[in-house]
């Protein structure tokens, strides 16, 4: 009996819409995209990202006396990672427009972005550089599924260099289908208080496939 967080057809269609640039999932999309190593949890050294991938693997549903690939949505629990709440935000998955809709954006989160993300659509908010390459990831990354891990360095129209370093991991509805992505992002801005539309994005984006991560927690 198939796993109730195994995509469905419908499902998998729509996180690959035709013109999709990625193809075998279980290979790196881009020269900028790893995929991790397996049986090996992400080596992150911010406590924060410790506490967030904790809570989120030790949300994981049990299957068969195994972890599950994903944690459901209505699993977060803002008690578990109070510590991380000003960094985090939840990118909920529009399938129909192909889009992403921002239902949690913490204080730092917001005060990079320079404006409050809540209620607004990536498509709203991110630049044509992000655009280009961000929708996509975050569907590879609820086809898969896979944890995100990248620190990228943004360089923005005026030069002065700033970065940003995440871990996403990929959420699942009731029903264990795609629900979208959730979010830890730590800031380097520089002598600027916001990120501003980067002119180009460097750094390497690793993939850490849910099939190969350890059963038991970080």
């Amino acid at each position: 009996m198939a796993s109730q967080l195994e995509l469905t057809l419908g499902e998998q269609a729509s996180l690959h819409p035709p013109d999709a640039p990625y193809s075998n999932p279980l290979e790196a999309d881009t020269d900028e995209e790893v995929i991790g190593p397996p049986q090996a949890w992400p080596a992150l050294a911010d406590p924060r990202f410790k506490t967030f991938l904790r809570h989120w693997a030790q949300n994981r549903p049990l299957i068969n006396g195994k972890p599950g690939l994903a944690m459901p949505r209505s699993a977060i629990d803002p008690v578990a990672i109070r510590g991380c709440l000003a960094n985090v935000w939840l990118y909920q998955y529009l399938p129909t427009e192909q889009d992403f809709l921002c239902t949690l954006a913490g204080e730092a989160v917001n005060l990079a972005w320079g404006q409050s993300l809540m209620g607004r659509r990536i498509s709203q908010f991110m630049s044509p550089a992000m655009l280009a390459h961000v929708p996509a990831l975050y569907r590879r990354m609820m086809a898969l599924p896979a944890l995100q891990v990248s620190r990228r360095r943004i360089t923005p129209a005026g030069g002065v260099e700033q970065s940003a370093e995440r871990l996403i991991v990929p959420l699942v509805d009731s029903n264990g289908g795609p629900w979208g992505v959730f979010g830890l992002t730590l800031y380097q801005l520089g002598a600027q208080k916001r990120m501003t539309d980067p002119a180009a994005l460097q750094g390497p984006v690793t993939l850490y496939p849910c099939a190969d991560l350890p059963a038991d927690p970080p």
